[in-house]
């Protein structure tokens, strides 16, 4: 009964621990709005505000971590970790939350991101 206590203990921690984000530069909080990529595609009053984006990582800088791009279903923005002075390790494929700024770029739109939390 011992063991097998123990051994259900161990999978709830793991299942527990499994389940956390991993988070990077400022935490990301609900006090802004969450957008879709097309959103910030077709608004351009967006342009400057401080926005949440969900979506999976498609694309990553392997060098040193220091962007990538998010693709929600509705489409894909470059995120830029390193204005904010952080980077991530190698995540391709995984979901993605972001908090950042709309900035408009050469082929469009970009996310200065301030925060990010990988799951």
């Amino acid at each position: 009964m011992k063991v097998l206590t123990a051994g259900l203990l161990l999978y709830i921690a793991l299942l527990v621990a499994g389940c956390k984000a991993e988070k990077y530069g400022v935490e990301i909080k609900e006090d802004v709005q969450t957008v879709r990529i097309k959103d910030v595609m077709l608004n351009p009053s967006l342009q400057g505000k401080v926005v949440n984006l969900e979506g999976i990582i498609v694309t990553q800088c392997m060098s040193n971590g220091c962007w990538f791009f998010l693709h929600d279903g509705t489409g894909q923005i470059f995120i830029d970790l390193s204005v904010k002075g952080f980077s991530i390790p190698p995540r391709t494929g995984k979901k993605a939350r972001v908090r950042g700024i709309v900035q408009k770029s050469e082929n469009g739109f970009l996310i200065i991101a301030e925060g990010v939390e990988i799951r």
